[in-house]
């Protein structure tokens, strides 16, 4: 006991004499953690701090000088606009006569019988098309019944049996109040962020021949085709062209409607021609076989924990029909990354039917998955 005793306190002697030792040794300018004041080190003694501190200052002037200006967020009743207006706006998706993917861009319904404003650059030089609502129903589109080189606005219609929502348009051009609030709502399916662009309306264009008005909010490049609102839920404005946050307002749509009587024919201006009708009076030409059941794909219960892939759960898919209006093959043309959803399509694209016509019809489907 009193040997163990006499080490430990041989060992405390050891420790204290190695520390006074060792903390004797600290050079000038260092903190020693046994001291409580610590010894200032001369700025001469570190000759890289100026350098340093220039490139410092001179990367935050480059990120200020660089930095992309917040978004616009309009007031907290638009909410309540966007909610009620999500319903009739769509992602157009147009083809050429072979079925290839030509583009896609928004449009929003404006009747009940489902007629529908877009931009006519998205609809140039199209044969068929496909509209799609975010319930993710897919409706053919005939065509298009009116469209202004002018405006540049096109007036299409869809295939509907029980109807569509659709939003009202602003009676007059006093409705675009400068320094008013509005919003430009694209399809959820394109931009999953809402409002596409928010801001107050500035002022008319610089050309007045066009009509237009601006908007303080920056609209991306690929809104055209979507509606400008007010904080009563009207369409006061079209954009036709993304990125020049500029609109058109809802009044020069007058003249297109005027167009959409009963039994206006829709088409499309690249439709494939049929072959001439003997009688005097040519038969209508049909821009496409109409599609008359088109279940949409459910979303795999397995699929809902298992990451997707760079596509993001958006797919193409190319379906060919034969005479009888039966689908004879279905082919992956973009995949969603992930095949529990691709066979899921599949599976519901296989049950689509389309009128008999005197030929094959192949045509290219986008569908997007959402949990």
């Amino acid at each position: 006991m009193r040997q163990s005793t006499l080490a430990l306190i041989c060992g405390l002697i050891l420790f204290v004499v190695l520390a006074y030792s060792w903390c004797g040794r600290n050079p000038p300018g260092q903190v020693s953690v046994l001291s409580s004041t610590p010894t200032p080190t001369p700025a001469a003694a570190s000759p890289t701090a100026t350098p340093s501190a220039a490139a410092s200052a001179s990367a935050t002037a480059v990120a200020q000088a660089t930095a992309t200006p917040p978004q616009e967020t309009p007031p907290p009743e638009f909410e309540k606009v966007m909610h009620k207006a999500e319903p009739a706006i769509i992602e157009l998706t147009v083809f050429d006569a072979k079925g290839q993917l030509l583009r896609s861009g928004n449009g929003f319904f404006v009747s009940r019988d489902g007629l529908f404003v877009t931009n006519a650059a998205t609809v140039a030089d199209g044969a068929y098309g496909v509209a799609k609502s975010s319930d993710g129903k897919i409706r053919n589109v005939n065509g298009v019944i009116a469209s202004s080189p002018e405006s540049e606005i096109a007036l299409l219609r869809a295939e509907t049996k029980t109807g569509v929502p659709f939003l009202p348009l602003a009676k007059t051009s006093e409705s675009i109040v400068a320094g008013a609030w509005a919003v430009v709502l694209g399809s959820s399916l394109q931009h999953k962020q809402q409002p596409v662009a928010a801001g107050k309306i500035v002022a008319r264009g610089a050309d007045s021949k066009k009509d237009a008005f601006e908007i303080s909010g920056s609209i991306p490049t690929d809104a055209g085709g979507a509606p400008v609102l007010d904080d009563q839920g009207d369409v006061v404005g079209i954009v036709t062209s993304g990125g020049k946050n500029e609109a058109r307002p809802t009044s020069l749509l007058e003249p297109l409607l005027a167009q959409a009587k009963p039994g206006a024919v829709a088409k499309w201006a690249a439709a494939p021609l049929e072959s001439p009708s003997p009688t005097a009076t040519p038969t209508p030409r049909v821009a496409s076989r109409r599609v008359i059941f088109n279940p949409a794909p459910k979303y795999p219960f397995e699929a809902r924990s298992i990451r997707v892939g760079p596509n993001r759960g958006n797919g193409r898919y190319r379906v060919t029909f034969d005479q009888r209006g039966l689908v004879k093959n279905v082919q992956v043309v973009t995949s969603t990354g992930q095949p529990l959803l691709d066979s899921a399509a599949i599976d519901a694209l296989r049950q689509w039917r389309v009128e008999p016509g005197a030929s094959d019809w192949t045509v290219l489907v986008p569908i997007t998955f959402q949990p």
